[in-house]
């Protein structure tokens, strides 16, 4: 098994997520509490109407368009095609 394809995959899917979750999760609280001071909803409404639904849709943006902005910033390493295929 070529180990450097897969640290180069694992690494990928650590960054962009963990990227993601922290994004999604900090953007959807600030959108939660603005429902809340605006719209005058409590803690659970907003949480539960708001906060879930914008993270996620949030997360999947920052899913799909995270990966180039990292790889040009440096934080992630090459793409796991160029390390040839799984059974070297």
């Amino acid at each position: 098994m070529n180990w450097r394809r897969l640290l180069a995959a694992l690494q990928i899917c650590v960054v962009v997520g963990g990227a993601a979750i922290v994004g999604a999760t900090f953007w959807g609280m600030l959108f939660a509490a603005a429902a809340q001071k605006l719209l005058g909803l409590d803690e659970m409404q907003s949480m539960l109407f708001v906060f879930v639904p914008s993270a996620s849709l949030i997360a999947i943006y920052l899913l799909r368009s995270l990966p180039a902005p990292l790889r040009k910033a440096g934080m992630l390493s090459d793409s796991p095609k160029a390390f040839g295929s799984w059974r070297k």
